[in-house]
């Protein structure tokens, strides 16, 4: 399963580091989601934890399902800026840096939007979030698209947020899925993966600061410092997971379709409609009561 370094989805190293997956899963870490896209497309992982923006704009539903809600970016995803650009207004015409795929640039035209200005009336700086908080540090660019915990790290810095996803809330969602081939050959490691998350998930709910403590060195923060920026971050426990992608109307395929039409506004949609069979609850039903 591929990941990229983000809070979210962090209680999936707890589960390996803790023993709490039943069955072997071997999580590869990438360094942004450039990397972990190619490495879905060309058949290196059999599973990742993607965006739902992702899902939507890439036809990934085409060769794989979606499985789980991982977790929902409550105020966890962040535009900042330098002290000297005050509002959002004051960037139009200024440089910001920006991993080059969907997500930062969704936030990006939602954060620009409230007042009445395009991503094209700023001048992007594609960069990794490591490497763009460094160029806002050293003055490089004026502003930065990132997401915890770089969100924390760049305001320590002396940045300020200037637009986060609490603004949207329900709109940033990291979702697991699996290729649907993978799937059908191998159920019972697929069901190993998501008890492992749930089991992980009770770990943190049940011993809060001994997880953190656990997972904050990987992302290089303090136990408080993961605990904050957990705060913007939202887990979905069994019941909210079944109504999400389950039943006559299941919730996600409408957050989809949501997305899919401000996507459009913005010019940056998909051209085909959403696959039949994209959720697959069945693992969910499977493995949780």
């Amino acid at each position: 399963m591929g990941t990229v370094p983000w809070i979210g989805t962090e209680p999936l190293f707890l589960a390996r580091d803790e023993g709490l997956f039943p069955g072997p899963i071997h999580l590869t870490e990438y360094m942004n989601s450039t990397h972990k896209l190619r490495a879905f497309h060309n058949g290196v992982i059999d599973a990742a934890a993607v965006t739902l923006e992702e899902v939507v704009n890439l036809n990934l539903g085409g060769q794989v399902q979606v499985l789980l809600v991982l977790d929902a970016s409550h105020g966890a995803d962040c535009l900042v800026a330098r002290p000297e650009v005050k509002t959002l207004a004051d960037l139009k015409g200024r440089r910001v840096g920006a991993e080059d795929v969907l997500l930062p640039t969704y936030v990006l035209h939602r954060a620009l939007e409230q007042v009445k200005l395009r991503v094209a009336d700023v001048q992007r700086v594609h960069q990794g979030p490591e490497e763009a908080a460094e160029a806002l540090r050293r003055g490089e660019v004026d502003a930065v698209v990132g997401y915890e915990p770089y969100c924390q790290r760049m305001v320590a810095d002396g940045a300020h947020v200037l637009f986060d996803s609490k603004s949207i809330p329900g709109e940033i969602v990291d979702v697991l899925v699996v290729r649907r081939a993978y799937l059908e050959a191998h159920p019972a490691q697929v069901d190993a993966l998501v008890r492992g998350w749930f089991a992980a998930l009770a770990r943190l709910r049940e011993r809060p600061a001994e997880s953190a403590r656990s997972m904050g060195p990987r992302l290089g923060i303090t136990e408080a410092d993961f605990l904050r920026g957990l705060e913007g971050v939202h887990y979905t426990d069994p019941q909210e997971q079944r109504a999400l992608l389950s039943g006559p109307s299941p919730r996600l395929l409408e957050t989809m379709e949501r997305l899919r039409a401000v996507m459009k506004q913005h010019s940056s949609h998909p051209s085909t409609s959403l696959p039949e069979r994209l959720l697959e609850p069945g693992p969910l039903l499977r493995v949780t009561p």
